[in-house]
């Protein structure tokens, strides 16, 4: 499972920096919000990520025909689920999965712990949007998901290059995933705040 993903990224110039930062994965969003892809674009897109990079299709409560038959056309080599899927769902998907935890409170990780899948996501519940808000949750309870869950974290909800480090120490995640943190706009990647963060994160998880 990576440990750095950049997630929202609408734009070539973006999926080439990132690569070159030396991110792990790269984030494409399929379903909501102002960062949506056409399933051509998102083609397009993952036909400029190389090969060390992994490109993740972000779904929210599409079906699973859907999902498959965006994985197929766009070329993606990992699935981030951000909406109410099942564990059965989940288990539909030929390739590895990350599901997405909206964190209202410590508790909202139990009824995961029965999900077979490469990583959960742990990201700050928002009623209005899923992932993309810029907002964090407390560090306390990343702590705990990270103790209970059966496979790899990673941390999102309001990462950004100042407070990455100490993100990561707090929580013992895995690894994280950032979004609007590390924009001048909405799906507009800001080069040297992609640059930091990434270079921040992997000191991090090296120490």
């Amino acid at each position: 499972m990576f440990r750095i993903k950049i997630c929202g990224v609408t734009r070539t110039q973006d999926v080439r920096w990132i690569a070159k930062c030396g991110a792990d994965a790269i984030g494409f969003q399929m379903s909501l919000g102002p960062r949506k892809l056409s399933p051509a674009q998102a083609r397009r897109l993952v036909k400029q990520v190389p090969p060390q990079l992994t490109p993740v299709g972000v779904f929210v409560n599409e079906t699973l025909s859907q999902v498959k038959k965006l994985i197929k056309y766009c070329g993606f080599q990992a699935a981030q689920l951000h909406g109410e899927e099942s564990s059965v769902f989940c288990e539909g998907l030929d390739l590895p999965v990350i599901k997405a935890i909206r964190m209202k409170g410590p508790g909202s990780v139990n009824g995961y712990k029965g999900f077979q899948v490469a990583a959960f996501l742990l990201d700050t519940y928002n009623k209005k949007m899923r992932g993309g808000t810029g907002e964090r949750f407390q560090a306390g309870w990343a702590r705990g998901a990270v103790r209970i869950l059966p496979a790899p974290v990673l941390l999102a909800g309001g990462l950004n290059p100042q407070n990455v480090q100490r993100a990561i120490s707090t929580s013992k995640a895995f690894g994280v995933d950032v979004s609007s943190g590390v924009e001048s706009r909405p799906g507009i990647k800001d080069p040297r705040k992609v640059s930091l963060f990434i270079s921040k994160a992997r000191k991090t998880f090296v120490i």
